[in-house]
């Protein structure tokens, strides 16, 4: 052990809810969509029957401040100390106000610190229950003291090779007691060592690693996404998401977007020629300009006529240059009807269909080439072969379908888990079991 360095460090809660972090946190620890989140809060906000009387059990739900009222502040602080102790309430920190932040709403809050989840539970459907809950508490947090970990970092030497060993304690948790965002994988333990000592190898273990390119967008990193770059505003991230997934511009698989066939050409489209509109710099000035609008700095009919005088030119060049999608015929007669079969473009990419639609529905089935075979199915005499869905998805299933229903989403390596058995697949450049879900080395 050549060095060991302490450090403590300090982690600080987030600041309460605003639209986009709620709809980020359902959507992380809930599995809420966006639109289901603003649905549930709105019913939270417009109010629920407790008993005798109709209660808005929290503040308004769109809203871009972390603004808490000072009564609010001072009966939560007085809750932290009952339940938790004097030790854990902070202070609070409303923080740097954003750019172009409406502070007409506080934070997303509860109505009232009396209200606690458990006290309304019996009154709330279980997702209403689940997400006032993460609000109520979120908010609470945001007044409790900061949590104090310990990081350790040990320089270790062998053969004239340096290693590095990291890992923290948590000292004292802080807010961490109500809410928890905090890392296991975080918690890393490290045992007592001193500078000097000697360590015993006791076993080697090599883990193959793969690059891998930039993860899609989930819903919850979309919004953040968004919000980071401006675009759009707390009302507006459901409905946004709700649109393309409607249009068919994008389909979610494994909660993460997948553009389609005709959400690529779309794009290509307009990027050819609208570029200069359909940007995120653009949209972001085009925010700021209605923020200053609604403070009456500036006139609506000014902005509205300077951003016509240059999108009708575009327009009018784009019907005259832009080519139509025609239907590419493919010299091959329908089988049923005799009419030219064409090449259409639709939501999951092209296909081949009669010319006399809708007279005619057909469709011609895709060609099927001979599946390269992964590995022996454990279910049958049959073998693991590379498949996709009606939507394009990547699948692994029995070439013996339908008499053998053995199927997996992720590649199987053909070898099997020495704790139950089952196939062993691979994902992100980890193998792990399809079953128990071990990670192998």
């Amino acid at each position: 052990v050549l060095s060991i360095e302490q450090k403590e460090t300090k982690r600080k809660p987030k600041p309460a809810f605003i639209t986009s972090t709620l709809q980020q946190e359902a959507s992380n620890k809930l599995n809420f969509k966006s639109k289901k989140t603003m649905q549930i809060a709105q019913k939270l906000y417009e109010g629920v029957d407790l008993e005798k009387e109709t209660v808005g059990l929290i503040t308004y739900m769109r809203t871009d401040s972390t603004r808490l009222s000072d009564e609010f502040i001072k009966d939560a602080k007085a809750y932290i100390e009952q339940k938790f102790g004097k030790e854990y309430v902070g202070t609070y920190q409303h923080g740097k106000k954003k750019e172009n932040v409406q502070d007409a709403h506080e934070a997303i809050r509860p109505t009232s610190i009396k209200r606690t989840p458990e006290s309304v539970k019996q009154y709330l459907k279980p997702d209403e229950y689940k997400l006032y809950k993460l609000i109520y508490e979120r908010a609470i947090a945001s007044l409790m003291k900061e949590a104090k970990l310990k990081k350790v970092t040990i320089i270790l030497e062998n053969n004239n090779y340096q290693f590095k060993a990291t890992g923290q304690t948590l000292i004292f948790d802080g807010y961490l007691k109500l809410y928890y965002d905090y890392e296991k994988s975080e918690e890393k333990l490290l045992p007592p060592l001193e500078v000097n000592s000697t360590l015993e190898n006791i076993d080697i273990k090599a883990k193959q690693l793969f690059t891998t390119p930039k993860s899609r967008y989930t819903e919850a990193s979309l919004i953040k996404e968004m919000e980071e770059l401006g675009i759009g505003r707390p009302s507006t991230y459901a409905i946004t998401i709700e649109t393309i997934l409607e249009r068919g511009y994008v389909t979610l698989e494994n909660k993460k977007f997948v553009p389609t066939g005709r959400g690529i050409i779309t794009n290509d489209k307009l990027q050819e020629f609208f570029s200069d509109i359909i940007n995120v710099k653009y949209t972001a000035e085009m925010e700021t300009y209605l923020d200053l609008i609604s403070r009456g700095e500036l006139v609506w009919n000014s902005v509205l006529c300077e951003f016509y005088q240059k999108f009708s030119p575009l327009v009018d060049k784009a019907f005259k240059e832009m080519e139509k999608l025609a239907p590419k015929e493919t010299g091959e007669l329908c089988p049923e009807c005799g009419s030219m079969l064409v090449e259409r473009v639709g939501r999951y990419g092209k296909f081949i269909a009669c010319s006399n639609y809708p007279n005619c529905k057909y469709i011609k089935p895709e060609e099927k080439t001979k599946a390269k075979e992964i590995c022996d199915c454990p279910k049958c005499d049959g073998k693991i072969i590379e498949k996709k869905t009606k939507r394009g998805k990547i699948f692994y299933g029995c070439n013996n379908f339908p008499k053998c229903t053995y199927a997996l989403w992720d590649e199987p390596t053909g070898e099997k888990c020495i704790e139950c058995g089952s196939m062993l697949v691979k994902k992100n450049g980890k193998i792990y079991c399809s079953n128990c879900k071990n990670e192998q080395s």
